[in-house]
């Protein structure tokens, strides 16, 4: 599903016990192509899986499960 949804390079890292992920999205309509994940029957599952091993950081927006970082640099090629 995720490469259904335009979404490239996914990584995830790990320090002490903070996840860290990232990837690349190539689509054109961000907001569309994660209500494509959400409503995907086996992330759905997944996530009834993970969730639990999951706390939202302090600054969580209201609703969200992950906390927006602030890009502060990066070096296009």
């Amino acid at each position: 599903m995720l490469a259904a949804a335009n979404i490239r390079n996914y990584t995830i890292f790990l320090r002490g016990d903070v996840l860290f992920s990232y990837y690349e999205y190539v689509g054109t309509d961000h907001a569309a192509d994660q209500a494509r994940i959400r409503a995907d029957p086996a992330t759905q599952r997944w996530w009834q899986l993970t969730d639990p091993c999951q706390e939202r950081l302090p600054g969580t927006p209201e609703g969200e499960q992950w906390a927006p970082l602030t890009e502060v640099w990066h070096l296009r090629r």
